[in-house]
């Protein structure tokens, strides 16, 4: 479900499950002072017209944004919450690690776009961190991610688990291990995943099964495989995307990854096509894919397996084998009489 609601005063957009201490109070204030028409508070989850209309109120001590009778977002009401501990302590582990890397960096910055960013990074690349918890829609993060983006902001999106929700590779993400954040860890410990590399791979059956660019049997060219790009730390991510070290771009299935300049290059150069990372812009890609089975989860970031045997479909019996053990075996003790008419 979606907590974002337009403050309409003001002009501003707000999370109602993780206001700020200031915007707690001002939402808090205007318990019993919304009339319908009023249209101070409205949901973004719902259509433009009076079903939007919220109003705020209490019960058991705990705050709700209701909507007037009618509204179509699908909820009744959104709980108002202030900005979690552990939201807090992400938030400043990125602006942390990016200002010990020599950049500036804010907290809660307003863009031109009237988005919120969690953490600006003000480097060659201005970059924008969303650290993600509450539960948005793929629809609203791209929305967001452009709105951004068209006013001169990268927004990558962070998730402090390896869980990967729908949107992942449909915007600048990436996740991190999972950490205590009672208080906050130590540099370095945090460490990031998401962020792939792009191998050169000949493209044969126990590469690929199938060519990726074609569909049909094995070209023998080269193709370009994502592998999981191990070893950073989110650390590394807030110095190197600002320093353009880091950059977006899109596979041939219109999947999003980050990766290094000379990487994007590299795909580039094997697929002929541009990899560049424009959101809100139509796709003209084909539908070729860059390996044979993508899983979105990094946290499953190991190269997909090669196919199985040619003859059964089982497990092969190791790395350049078309075969499993049972079909090699039966192969290799098939009697003369199999390949020739031995008298």
């Amino acid at each position: 479900m979606s907590t974002l609601v337009l403050y309409t005063p003001q002009n501003r957009r707000l999370d109602l499950s993780r206001l700020d201490g200031q915007d707690f109070a001002l939402v808090r204030s205007l318990h019993r002072q919304i009339r319908r028409g009023d249209r101070t508070l409205l949901c973004l989850r719902a259509s433009t017209g009076d079903g939007a209309e919220m109003h705020v109120r209490v019960r058991d001590g705990r705050y709700w944004a209701v909507h007037f009778p009618g509204g179509d977002c699908g909820l009744d009401r959104h709980e108002i919450s202030r900005e979690s501990d552990e939201h807090r302590r992400q938030k400043d582990y990125w602006q942390r690690a990016a200002e010990h890397a020599g950049y500036r960096a804010w907290q809660e910055h307003r863009t031109d776009a009237n988005t919120i960013l969690d953490v600006a990074i003000d480097g060659p690349c201005r970059t924008g961190v969303e650290v993600q918890h509450s539960t948005l829609g793929t629809f609203q993060v791209k929305s967001r991610t452009t709105k951004s983006f068209n006013v001169g902001w990268l927004p990558v999106w962070f998730l402090d688990s390896d869980n990967t929700p729908p949107w992942f590779h449909q915007v600048p993400a990436l996740g991190c291990n999972t950490l205590r954040w009672s208080s906050l860890p130590v540099r370095g410990s945090a460490t990031a995943f998401g962020p792939s590399r792009f191998a050169a791979l000949a493209c044969t059956v126990a590469n690929f099964g199938t060519c990726p660019a074609s569909g049909r049997s094995p070209c023998g060219k080269h193709h370009p495989r994502r592998e999981p790009w191990r070893g950073l730390t989110v650390d590394d991510i807030a110095e190197m995307i600002p320093a353009r070290e880091i950059v977006p771009m899109r596979d041939l299935r219109d999947h999003v990854h980050l990766v290094s300049p000379a990487n994007l290059a590299l795909f580039e150069e094997l697929t002929g096509r541009s990899g560049e990372y424009r959101p809100g812009s139509a796709s003209t890609r084909a539908g070729a894919a860059t390996s044979s089975t993508p899983c979105a989860n990094p946290a499953h970031d190991d190269p997909p397996p090669g196919p199985g045997c040619s003859k059964c479909g089982r497990a092969r019996a190791g790395p350049g084998r078309v075969l499993c053990p049972a079909c090699l075996h039966r192969l290799r003790t098939r009697p003369m009489s199999s390949y020739y008419d031995v008298p």
